[in-house]
């Protein structure tokens, strides 16, 4: 089935530098909205437009709420505002929002002018917060209903509702201020009797967050407690709306691509790397730390060169005593920061935390260190072979052991100081293992190899 899919997806690309439109029409209406949706993302403007118009009128709206907002939001700033305002108005609330997000200001305020009025109010509502946040992510629509309602009631308000929300799998109970008192699961209102009063069989412990709440908390919580939607309120306590499971999914995706994407250095979103400006803004400093970093690497070493010249095979070991050193300390550093990043390291766990890596580092040091030094013996250096392959085999343990408490507490420490520790795995801790491991593996030689330095 992927080989299938892959295959059918391949298909658009071809028919469009074809300019063979019938055909592609044809191909269209064989693939579902979201196979259609991840092929429009990976088009221009140009091209994207084109496939739309080929499109009927009935899919566009469901197309463009499943293509990834960085690309629907820019699309949308490219339509007519009258067509843009058409395809938003089939929408939710909260994925029109996440779209328009990503159209700019001018072009932002030429399709709300298309709107109904109480559409544009709730879009603008929910624009006032921020995109990152609860009430970003959330969905105004939701079903209420007092807790002296009956059960019949409650059936009869959503049997009435002639557009219910997409995700409608509890029906909120609220008092006369909006603020939320219970809840009430669909199937519970199945299963009751219609004359039972909604605060009889509803739950009064309801999880619930404030509308400014992060939206990685928001995922958190929602994955802890297995839920299928979150309620948002606001300042006073008020229910304002419901965070759905969908858009945790997609919080989720986000949250995980900016921390891949921090870690390397290469930005926060992957709409930064799709231009060539983009992606120098994002990398240049990061790449600016790691040149000094390698300068200071080379300046500090720069005192056992008599070392060098007098056993020039300590040289040929350098790539992989540095390497080894920067490969624990990435593993360890990642480890780290996705555990902060999903809960899983609390502070009374942090001593064995590092204590079980600097272990891990030495076990492993010493095993690699040994296979390393082994291989001592095949050179034919000016040296005893034993005492090198000895150097080589405590130098790549030492540096393995360094990287690994490195990449343990620098995220550590970033995160205790309000710092994002996602910025831990970049240069800095790479740098850092590669001066402390060579300097570490270069005093080691000259004191038992007895080299100048």
């Amino acid at each position: 089935m992927t080989i299938t899919r892959t295959r059918k997806i391949q298909v658009i690309h071809t028919l469009l530098r074809a300019r063979d439109l019938r055909r592609l029409r044809r191909a269209l209406e064989r693939l579902d909205d979201v196979q259609i949706a991840s092929q429009l993302d990976n088009l221009d403007y140009a091209d994207q437009k084109q496939v739309l118009q080929l499109l009927t009128a009935e899919r566009r709206p469901e197309i463009i709420s499943s293509m990834r907002e960085e690309s629907a939001g820019p699309l949308l700033a490219q339509l007519a505002p009258q067509e843009a305002a058409l395809l938003l108005d089939e929408l939710e609330a909260d994925d029109a929002v996440d779209i328009l997000q990503h159209v700019g200001q001018s072009g932002l305020r030429k399709i709300l002018e298309q709107l109904d009025k109480d559409d544009v109010d709730e879009i603008e509502e929910l624009l006032a917060y921020d995109q990152n946040t609860a009430g970003g992510i959330m969905s105004p629509h939701y079903f209420r209903v007092a807790p002296e309602a009956t059960v019949g009631d409650a059936l009869a308000m959503i049997q009435a509702e002639e557009e219910p929300p997409d995700t409608a799998f509890h029906v909120y109970v609220v008092d006369d201020d909006d603020r939320i008192v219970g809840v009430c699961s669909l199937r519970t209102l199945v299963i009751s009797l219609p004359g039972q009063t909604i605060r009889d069989v509803m739950e009064r412990d309801v999880v619930h967050v404030s509308a400014d709440t992060d939206q990685e908390e928001v995922a958190d919580i929602v994955g802890r407690y297995d839920l299928v939607a979150l309620p948002v309120v606001d300042a006073y306590g008020r229910m304002v709306g419901i965070v759905d499971v969908d858009d945790v999914v997609d919080v989720i995706r986000e949250e995980a691509t900016e921390d891949i994407l921090k870690m390397a250095g290469a930005g926060e979103e992957l709409a930064e790397t799709r231009s060539f400006y983009g992606s120098l803004r994002a990398r240049w400093r990061w790449l600016l730390a790691a040149a000094v970093g390698g300068t200071a690497a080379a300046m500090s070493l720069s005192g056992y060169d008599q070392a060098l010249a007098q056993v020039p095979a300590l040289a040929l070991f350098m790539p992989v005593v540095a390497g080894m050193g920067g490969n624990v300390g990435m593993q360890s550093s990642t480890i780290i920061v996705r555990g902060l990043a999903v809960g899983f390291i609390e502070t009374h766990r942090i001593k064995r935390i590092v204590l079980r890596e600097v272990s891990l580092g030495v076990v492993m040091g010493l095993a690699y260190g040994l296979l390393i030094g082994s291989s001592s013996y095949l050179l034919h250096a000016d040296v005893d072979a034993l005492r090198l392959g000895f150097v080589v085999m405590m130098g790549t343990a030492g540096s393995m052991t360094i990287a690994a408490f490195v990449g343990t507490c620098t995220p550590l420490l970033l995160d205790r100081t309000g710092v994002d520790p996602a910025v831990a795995t970049g240069p800095f801790v790479t740098t850092s293992v590669d001066v402390l491991g060579l300097l570490f593996y270069f005093w080691l030689a000259s004191r038992l190899l007895g080299v100048g330095g």
